[in-house]
């Protein structure tokens, strides 16, 4: 993104954002927005719970739904698809932050897809950081999607499908979703969200690798999932140079949904 006059503004005045916009299942909770640039915003939450790497990610999802729908004007009945995510600690150790400590996300808005007006799709890009210091950087992708879109798109995802590809020197176990994980903004949801398999996929290689600090962490979501059906999680060594790298994988009902990697130190 280029540099412009606007970009050297000061920045406005802070805007509240609604409370109908916060997820406690993040364990942050957004406080106001600014607008830097034209696709440029600083948000202001609240740090209560998470640890690295997807607290990062969590701040920047939150920022990006705040941003979406107050800056861009998505309407509140769209449906917010995760396409990607990827999150790095500034440090691999444990989050010891406070309950309560004030953060900021600088966020940048990357190729914008606008249509007729309408955000229907971005990457974002955002830092985390406290008063004195960066926690690390974080970036999603999403799709804004009508009811009607999303019903089109979704399709019927519990359909058996020709069984994954297996993967050589993998280990593998079942995720079902607890209850509580298949909320978004404290309502039902009709999937597994992608928050939720990310965070088990995480989860997966901790167990795997005795506890170690994962350093970097990106998935993509292939496909939708339905919330009543088990999936099944791989994992399998993918070192390169010297770096301790781990390739992940969610597979329901013979398709995969989600594919990853993570790399831990």
């Amino acid at each position: 993104m280029s540099v412009t006059s606007e970009e050297q503004r000061p920045a406005t005045t802070v805007q509240a954002i609604p409370d109908d916009l916060a997820d406690p299942a993040s364990g942050l909770a957004p406080a106001g927005w600014r607008r830097r640039a034209e696709h440029r915003f600083e948000i202001d939450a609240r740090y209560d719970s998470g640890d690295q790497p997807l607290v990062l990610a969590h701040a920047v999802r939150l920022a990006v739904l705040a941003v979406a729908h107050e800056a861009y004007r998505v309407p509140r009945g769209h449906h917010c698809v995760f396409r990607s995510l990827s999150c790095a600690p500034a440090e691999p150790g444990p989050l010891a932050l406070p309950p309560g400590t004030p953060i900021t996300v600088g966020l940048d808005c990357l190729d914008p897809d606008l249509r007729r007006g309408q955000l229907v799709g971005a990457g974002f890009r955002g830092e985390v950081r406290t008063e004195d210091r960066s926690l690390g950087t974080g970036q999603v992708d999403f799709a804004f999607l009508s009811p009607a879109v999303y019903r089109f798109v979704r399709g019927t995802p519990g359909q058996a499908a020709p069984d994954a590809p297996p993967w050589t020197g993998s280990s593998a176990q079942e995720f079902r979703p607890r209850p509580d994980q298949l909320t978004f903004r404290g309502a039902p949801v009709d999937h597994i969200p992608g928050m939720t398999l990310a965070e088990a996929l995480l989860e997966m290689v901790r167990d795997q690798t005795d506890g170690a600090r994962v350093t970097h962490f990106s998935s993509t979501f292939t496909g939708y999932t339905v919330p009543d059906t088990p999936c099944s999680l791989r994992l399998r060594p993918a070192d390169a140079d010297g770096t301790r790298r781990y390739e992940v994988l969610a597979v329901q009902s013979g398709r995969t949904v989600c594919t990853g990697t993570a790399v831990v130190s």
